[in-house]
């Protein structure tokens, strides 16, 4: 029974004494008690609900007949958590922010009757709100005769209870009852105010996340609870930059909501501003430029940290082994990895959460550089001992995406060689290609047939020849007339589109096609297919180690029933899949996963990668897609599927 339900029903009897009550609610006293204080919390004087000893009755007492009306209206339109959950999702949400709101103990009886379910539908929902308890290190503690009750830090009950509101705000179904919009909102103004004169920057994605953190510690406080912090955390926290911030809207919150903050309380506020730092020009902050091993830092002014700059190298170095695109001397995208980075490191090291409401459209969007971004951060998870959500791995697919439509921009023309019968003949083929394709070739050099076989190929990317060639090369050969007519030209397009993006089904085989592996594991599903990729491509002999490798940084299970293990480096000769179809799901590292692709990627692959990750998780991202796959397990509809017939 919600608020509103407890409040009418007491006005409609006209009095309730405290056992009718209790069994009304199907709730012990202890239970019910909670429910009125509740009530009279959230009518905030307009009304409250007392015990009149001489009836020996519960009764509401309205003293602001129209703060009553409005509190009603406002409670019907607006809160979703005083609305009696109907589904088992959102029971889930109201039991995730009643259990964080109390720290008593609390039997499966009063749950149920608080929701009017059953007990059995209780214990079902608990075990669906434990693997979201997980996720924060919190665990829910049993005691017979006592019930149950939410065990774990204080941070890490705040930035449960911060996740459960923000996904509510994200879904625009209200702020779901944690807080009240109006705290919300006049905590954004005290924290607005502060940023815009202390002219401190906050990523404007994160800036309601920050507001509805300190939205939650106050609520928090308002129970007693208060943010413990060690000495050292608190030393270090008051030399950083954002002390000085967070003081400033302490006071403020103070002023405005007649509370104390402790200096743990301000310390909290501090980390939260240092995890959604937007690191700008220095001089455009008034503050110094940090003397970095990079020099672009300190020479363009931006305080990049040599931890962040470091950690930013050992990312390129990571995607280059990984997938052979080399960003090593990329320094924008170097430093723009190092500013995300800085925020970045004090989430990981608070165990800080954050969403992204483009994640699944930076999925579809940009696969390749979802990829490179999850073997990046999987260093970071190493190197902090903490899990990187998909939201993060979002975030930094962005910026390399960036760095790639960059590189296009950007991209060297390529050298053509014309082969010719006559030196003539080749020397006008070679102008009229200049002239069409002015923009794809900066090199256009000429040789007679007869010279070819002893012609040096260094450095050539395409041949265009008029005469069948006696001399096997790598180099792709392109077949035309002397002259480019509008077919000659479609077949210079044609070639230039066939090495650029290559066929992504040229990377599959019937041999490594296996559609129905009965196996129970995510180790015995990586073992075999690494024994069937051994004996079909040369592979080094730790390249089972190389993907366990991976494997152990970060889950490669990118949801839709689908894992996409693969090297940590780029071992192999050529780009290739294996295609391991399960004959039932299976846990990959948290996921369910029917469909496994083993992905190796060339040693030379370099930039053909990015139409070859486009292509297939394209597939691989289309629930229409998997699911056709594992209903009609043949090799020639996975080929379909990969291109889109």
């Amino acid at each position: 029974m919600n608020d509103i339900q407890l409040v009418r029903y007491l006005l409609s009897q006209q009095g309730v004494s405290p056992d009718e009550l209790s069994a009304h609610l199907g709730v012990r006293k202890r239970a019910m008690r909670d429910c009125i204080h509740r009530a009279n919390a959230s009518m905030a004087g307009a009304a409250l609900i007392s015990y009149d000893r001489a009836r020996g009755a519960y009764v509401v007492n309205i003293s602001d007949q129209q703060g009553f009306d409005t509190w009603v209206s406002g409670r019907l339109a607006h809160n979703a958590y005083d609305r009696l959950p109907s589904t088992p999702s959102e029971r889930v949400v109201y039991l995730q922010q009643y259990l964080l709101s109390r720290s008593d103990w609390i039997t499966l009886e009063e749950l149920a009757g608080l929701l009017l379910v059953s007990r059995s539908t209780i214990s079902s929902d608990l075990q669906v709100l434990e693997r979201t308890f997980e996720k924060f290190d919190l665990v829910i503690e049993r005691r017979p005769r006592y019930g149950i009750r939410v065990s774990g830090s204080e941070i890490d009950k705040r930035l449960c209870l911060a996740s459960a509101v923000i996904n509510a705000h994200l879904e625009a179904d209200g702020l779901g009852g944690a807080i009240s919009p109006s705290m919300l909102n006049e905590v954004g103004r005290c924290v607005d105010a502060t940023l815009k004169r202390e002219n401190y920057k906050v990523n404007p994605v994160l800036h309601q996340n920050l507001v509805i953190h300190l939205a939650i510690a106050l609520a928090r406080i308002g129970k007693g609870c208060y943010m413990p912090m060690e000495t050292f955390q608190m030393e270090s926290v008051q030399g950083s930059s954002e002390w000085a911030v967070a003081t400033v809207i302490a006071q403020a919150i103070e002023e405005s909501f007649s509370v104390d903050l402790p200096e743990e309380e301000v310390a909290y506020i501090a980390i939260h501003l240092a995890s959604k730092r937007l690191i700008e020009d220095a001089r455009g902050l008034g503050m110094d430029g940090v003397s970095s091993a990079s020099g672009y830092a300190a020479e363009s002014g931006l305080e990049v940290t040599d931890e962040a700059w470091n950690l930013a190298a050992e990312m390129l170095e990571t995607v280059w082994r990984a997938f052979r695109f080399d960003f090593r001397n990329d320094v924008e995208l170097r430093m723009n990895l190092a500013r995300h980075t800085m925020p970045l490191i004090v989430r990981l090291r608070y165990h800080m959460m954050l969403k992204n409401p483009l994640l699944e459209d930076i999925r579809v969007h940009y696969p390749l550089s979802f990829a490179m971004a999850a073997d990046a951060l999987a260093l970071l998870a190493e190197r902090y001992q903490a899990k990187i959500s998909d939201d993060e791995v979002g975030y930094v697919a962005l910026i390399f995406a960036l760095a790639l439509e960059r590189a296009k921009t950007e991209r060297a023309k390529k050298h053509a060689l014309v082969v010719c019968t006559t030196g003539v003949g080749a020397r006008l083929l070679a102008y009229q290609l200049q002239q069409e394709f002015s923009n794809d070739f900066g090199i256009v050099d000429t040789c007679d047939v007869s010279d070819f076989d002893e012609y040096k190929l260094d450095g050539v990317d395409y041949i265009f020849t008029t005469a069948p060639l006696a001399r096997r090369t790598t180099i792709p050969v392109v077949h035309v007339s002397p002259f480019i007519d509008e077919t000659g030209s479609a077949d210079v397009k044609h070639a230039l589109r066939r090495v650029a993006e290559p066929s992504t089904s040229e990377c599959f085989s019937p041999k490594l096609f296996f559609a129905n592996v009965s196996i129970g594991t995510r180790e015995d599903v990586i073992s075999f297919l690494c024994d069937r990729c051994t004996q079909a491509v040369e592979l080094p002999d730790n390249f089972q180690e190389l993907v366990w490798a991976r494997e152990r940084a970060s889950s490669t299970a990118y949801g839709n029933l689908v894992a996409l293990p693969h090297p940590l480096e780029a071992v192999s000769p050529r780009t290739f899949v294996a295609v391991a179809l399960l004959s039932h799901a299976i846990d990959w590292g948290g996921r369910k996963v029917c469909a496994v692709f083993m992905v190796c990627v060339s040693r030379d692959a370099g930039s053909g990668s990015e139409a070859f990750y486009r292509s297939m998780t394209k597939m691989l991202m289309s629930e229409q897609s998997i699911q056709r796959l594992l209903a009609d397990r043949r090799y020639e509809v996975l080929l379909s599927e990969l291109e889109g017939k």
